[in-house]
């Protein structure tokens, strides 16, 4: 951390713009030291060459470290594991060899689209910022090109995060690291050349606020380079990360262009890449005459046939994968009874309770522990109830477990046939008693039918184990136990 560095840090807590050291300010590999501030006294350590201002961080913030934190993989621990990681990480993002099949593929894609978009820029004495740096690949490639790159990230750790800039510090590249939220950088305005991102920006959950931020930084006429950001595709898949609690944001092309003309940014240049990811060159500026950005027609008519494609890619995904043997949901062993209950050749019980499995249709999974009397739901699931004459109320019992803290509380929308009856709001509080009201049937055909009940998770994912419940990860975090109609009177 030298003072050059020093000189540019702005208090993320008071706005001071005087920082003083105490020890080196080096903070050097395996060391410790710290700076404060001379407005509010805050102290922030420099540990193992990295300034850490994690302490700063938002809620949203929080909830993203712990999210990646989840997807983790285990930090080398023997000397030859340390080595492994190390030749992985120097790797990036051009891996070699045969090994590694999809993920290969996708590195070496975003590191094409990155190193394209940077060709071009002459980077020899450049102050440069990478938002979300990582595994900080960018950041050397930068520094070997001559910038001086600050790398900055909500992760710490030698596998994922700024902590796997030691290896290139080893090998003698040099660029500084700090932890920091990057829609509050600890830095004073102008103080850049060039703000460059990888797969980053759609993790924000406030898109143009983080371009703005990015604009403060900025000197006039600063460089803004975005690659590898993903566009919005209808019934895309839903990305792991986004299941364990991270923002994965997708946005339409012109929703994106949008944004960056409000910060203040002038876009120069787009392109429409592989797997619908979208590369943005652009210049912070305070012009405002119309020009249009180069390749932005190639671009408009690639996203449109992406657009276009997206169902049959869709469709094609789902039959590959039901060829090889996974289907997209498991088939629960009661829907043969399920079925004949439902045409009326079997009778109907008045209450379901859990263990009552003829009751229960599709997309509902009963709990692998016996002594627990309820089942987990899908995102869609259903249930029959006799329909006696003079019902008024609908009662369920229902809870959520494990939700994900940013769509809390969990909603469940209720059916009766086509006729929708309400919604449940469940917090993780246990078990609660929902009534919703019912259309009054006093006919003798409604009790012979039995009454289709749908219920659909509209708001909320849940946040699994590694294996989930029943070793199945796509299992939502909602529960029923009972379910059973009332007159208008109920005891």
């Amino acid at each position: 951390m030298d003072e050059e560095i020093v000189s540019l840090l702005r208090c993320p807590s008071c706005r001071e713009e005087v920082f003083r050291g105490a020890g080196a300010f080096a903070g050097a590999e395996g060391g410790a030291a710290a700076l404060s501030c001379s407005g509010c006294g805050r102290a922030y350590p420099i540990r193992d060459g990295m300034l850490d201002f994690l302490s700063e961080l938002s809620p949203e913030a929080q909830r993203e470290r712990k999210a990646w934190e989840s997807l983790m993989p285990p930090l080398p621990e023997t000397e030859a594991e340390r080595e492994e990681t190390r030749k992985a990480v120097l790797a990036l993002p051009m891996l070699e060899g045969e090994g590694g099949g999809k993920e290969r593929e996708t590195w070496r894609r975003h590191g094409r689209a990155a190193f394209s978009l940077c060709s071009g820029v002459d980077w020899r004495g450049k102050r440069v910022i990478e938002l979300g740096a990582g595994r900080c690949w960018l950041s050397a490639y930068l520094a070997r090109e001559g910038a001086r790159v600050v790398a900055v990230d909500i992760l710490d750790d030698g596998v994922m995060g700024l902590g796997c800039g030691k290896y290139y510090h080893e090998e003698g590249l040099d660029f500084a690291r700090v932890l920091c939220d990057m829609h509050r950088l600890p830095f004073r305005e102008g103080s850049f050349d060039a703000v460059v991102a990888t797969a980053t920006l759609h993790h924000s959950p406030d898109l143009p606020a983080l371009l703005r931020e990015a604009a403060r930084v900025l000197k006039p006429g600063g460089l803004l380079l975005a690659a590898n950001e993903p566009l919005y595709l209808p019934l895309s898949e839903v990305p792991e990360e986004k299941r364990r609690g991270a923002h994965e944001g997708a946005y339409p092309l012109w929703s994106w262009l949008a944004c960056f003309k409000e910060a203040g940014f002038r876009t120069a240049e787009v392109r429409v890449g592989e797997e619908a990811s979208l590369h943005i060159r652009a210049f912070l500026t305070e012009e405002r005459r119309p020009a249009l950005p180069a390749g932005l027609a190639r671009a408009s008519l690639r996203y449109a046939s992406y657009l276009a494609l997206a169902l049959p890619r869709r469709l094609a995904r789902g039959a590959r994968a039901f060829k090889a043997g996974r289907p997209m949901r498991p088939a629960p062993p009661d829907r043969l009874d399920y079925l004949l209950r439902r045409m009326g050749m079997r009778r109907v019980p008045d209450a379901t309770r859990a263990g009552e499995e003829g009751s229960w249709g599709p997309g509902w999974y009963q709990a692998g522990d016996e002594e627990v009397p309820f089942r987990w739901s899908g995102p869609r699931a259903r249930l029959l109830l006799s329909r006696a004459g003079g019902m008024e109320w609908l009662v369920l019992e229902a809870a959520t477990f494990r939700p994900n803290p940013r769509y809390e509380p969990v909603e469940v929308q209720v059916k009766a046939g086509w006729r929708r009856l309400g919604v449940l709001r469940l917090e993780e509080k246990g078990f609660t008693v929902h009534r919703l009201p019912l259309r009054r049937s006093g006919g003798r055909v409604a009790s012979r039918i039995p009454m289709t009940l749908t219920l659909q998770v509209k708001r909320g994912c849940f946040v699994p184990s590694e294996k989930g419940i029943n070793e199945d990860s796509r299992l939502l975090g909602v529960a029923l136990r009972a379910a059973w109609l009332e007159g208008p009177n109920p005891k």
